[in-house]
């Protein structure tokens, strides 16, 4: 029971993570800081479920910064962009 609670709520976010970028000015929306910290958490679970060792992220500029665990333990940071979060290549 508790399993299919947690996965509905993963979904719920995840789509909450899809529409939110798209509908405000900012990749973590306008709204009060318990909603933009509930979409930087929907944003790491999708970033997470593409396979990105993400362990936090932030809003940077009109981009996602991902802080990310590397195969080697170290930590480094990758950017993504908003809605889709595809990878920014610099």
């Amino acid at each position: 029971m508790i399993k299919n609670t947690l996965i509905a709520l993963v979904a719920a976010a995840s789509m909450v993570g899809v529409a939110a970028p798209a509908m405000a000015d900012t990749a973590f929306g306008d709204g009060t800081p318990e909603m933009r910290e509930f979409i930087a958490d929907s944003i790491l679970v999708r970033l997470q479920q593409q396979g990105v060792a993400a362990t936090d992220v932030e809003e940077w500029g009109d981009l996602v910064r991902a802080f990310v665990t590397n195969p080697d333990g170290t930590q480094s940071m990758q950017l993504f962009t908003p809605g889709l979060l595809q990878p920014v290549t610099y």
